[in-house]
């Protein structure tokens, strides 16, 4: 067992993230709906992701029919309590929200927009989006970007009771943009949406020690999604649970310490490691969680 995977500097605050799976992991096979029934046998909580044959399967859907879907979800999740949450398409140009290019942007507003309207009608507590690329554009350009595309979006759907969550990237990926933490909180204040913070992009830019404490400080009030994964040091990877050293515990316990409220979603991976690997290691974590928990109340 790797210690520093369940190290606490404090005690285990009561709102410490319930952990969550993402179908993602599971390379978001072509029936949705199985995949989230699936990890319903494992999980108190499932992040479908729009990626893979999931996401052709997603978009080839009549209106109708994904309302069907959505609805079909709504129900399985009330009857077997499970908080479900959704993670809009990111893989290529038709998602760049932060794109200067109008025509661009305007195709991703629509995919957002759609996904969204899917989040709303299955029930799903939050909607996570990437921003988009980098190209060759700063910050201000791009985010001034994003936040245009972001408020049309709330303009065309009604958000009530989802929260829309952009997530924050992470360094040593120069396709896509890295946002300040300070950038993150003008995102919040200009559209009233939330962030959805992966820890190891978070992690990747800030190693263990007061920088990481005070980032997560500013930006727990505003958080309403993590994603989790492990890695070594401030090498950009997402290695599954407890085969890092990543003091993942503790990150997640700061976290509930200063304000945060949700879950904590298991999600991408890497080629090395199988699907039953990820969700074996993280099942381990989640029991071992759940005894922590029960011993602190």
């Amino acid at each position: 067992m790797n210690n520093v995977t369940y190290h606490l500097e404090d005690a285990m605050h009561p709102n410490f993230p319930v952990i969550s799976f993402s179908t993602n992991v599971y390379d978001n096979p072509a029936d949705i709906f199985r995949s989230i029934e699936d990890l319903a046998q494992y999980f108190r909580a499932v992040e479908f992701e729009i990626g893979e044959e999931a996401e052709t399967v997603f978009w080839s859907l009549s209106d109708e029919a994904r309302t069907e879907l959505a609805r079909k979800i709504k129900d399985f999740c009330q009857q077997h309590g499970l908080t479900f949450t959704i993670h809009a398409g990111w893989w290529g140009r038709q998602y760049n929200l932060c794109s200067p290019d109008p025509q661009e942007r305007a195709s991703a507003v629509a995919c957002l927009s759609a996904a969204v309207n899917f989040g709303r009608e299955s029930g799903a507590t939050s909607v996570t989006f990437h921003p988009g690329y980098k190209d060759n554009y700063d910050n201000e350009t791009l985010l001034n970007c994003l936040i245009d595309s972001i408020n049309q979006v709330m303009e065309q759907r009604d958000t009530r009771g989802l929260a829309l969550c952009l997530e924050n990237m992470g360094g040593q990926r120069p396709k896509y943009p890295v946002f300040s933490v300070e950038e993150h909180v003008k995102f919040h204040q200009r559209t009233g949406c939330f962030i959805t913070i992966d820890v190891t992009h978070l992690y990747s830019l800030y190693e263990y020690g007061q920088e990481l404490f005070t980032a997560i400080e500013i930006l727990a009030p505003i958080t309403r999604h993590l994603h989790i994964a492990d890695l070594r040091d401030t090498h950009h990877q997402h290695l599954p649970i407890a085969e890092g050293n990543l003091p993942l515990s503790d990150v997640l316990n700061r976290f509930a310490q200063c304000g945060y409220k949700g879950v904590a979603v298991v999600e991408e991976f890497i080629p090395l490691y199988t699907t039953e690997f990820y969700l074996q290691k993280a099942t381990d974590y989640q029991r071992r969680i759940e005894t922590m928990r029960n011993v602190t109340a």
